[in-house]
């Protein structure tokens, strides 16, 4: 997601063209993504790091004309510009969306649901990565077996833990669309009557 001031003009990542972007910091998840998003879409900007509220400030003082960032939503930096300043976000346009996709193949369409964020009414189109708990193929199967389920059962106690387990739902097992499962996290999901695709065992 992206933020900038209403004043700016700008609209879309492709907007972005020639402008100053922080992308977070150095290292971090939208440090690491947006650089190659950006690149992806043929974009040539001027890419700083920095913190989330640091890139907030340089947003609100003009030192940078765009503040791009990934973190569960809402990103609480984005709801205080919304509060203190006119400001714009948004995701991917259609193409951009498609292009994003086909250059990163783990990433999942999402949108950012309308009201989000005070004063931001519209739905935003963009891409998300699921979180996965990976394993190495010699775990005992009778070991991934017992992670998968107490995972899955267990909904109420890991969001008390963190809020975005909400989506840690066994009906999200085809969000994985390219790690094969382990052989003791299919024989749990098929007692469940899932069929787990042969291209993902």
């Amino acid at each position: 997601q992206v933020v900038v001031l209403r004043s700016s003009g700008i609209t879309s990542v492709s907007d972005l063209q020639g402008k100053r972007v922080s992308v977070g910091p150095a290292g971090g998840t939208p440090g690491t993504y947006w650089p190659q998003f950006i690149e992806a879409l043929g974009v040539n900007a001027t890419i700083s790091n920095a913190g989330a509220a640091d890139a907030a400030g340089q947003l609100s003082d003009g030192l940078i004309d765009a503040f791009a960032f990934a973190a569960g939503v809402p990103i609480s930096a984005f709801s205080e510009l919304a509060a203190q300043q006119d400001v714009v976000m948004f995701g991917f346009t259609p193409e951009e969306q498609a292009k994003v996709l086909e250059a990163f193949p783990a990433m999942a369409a999402f949108t950012i649901p309308s009201g989000t964020y005070a004063g931001h009414d519209y739905d935003q189109a963009t891409v998300a990565l699921w979180n996965f708990a990976i394993a190495h193929k010699d775990l005992p199967d009778s070991l991934a077996y017992e992670i998968t389920k107490l995972a899955l059962e267990n909904n109420d106690r890991m969001v008390q833990i963190h809020a975005t387990a909400a989506e840690t739902l066994i009906e999200n097992w085809d969000k994985n669309t390219f790690m094969p499962f382990h052989p003791g996290a299919v024989q749990y999901y098929e007692e469940k009557g899932i069929a787990i695709p042969d291209a993902l065992k």
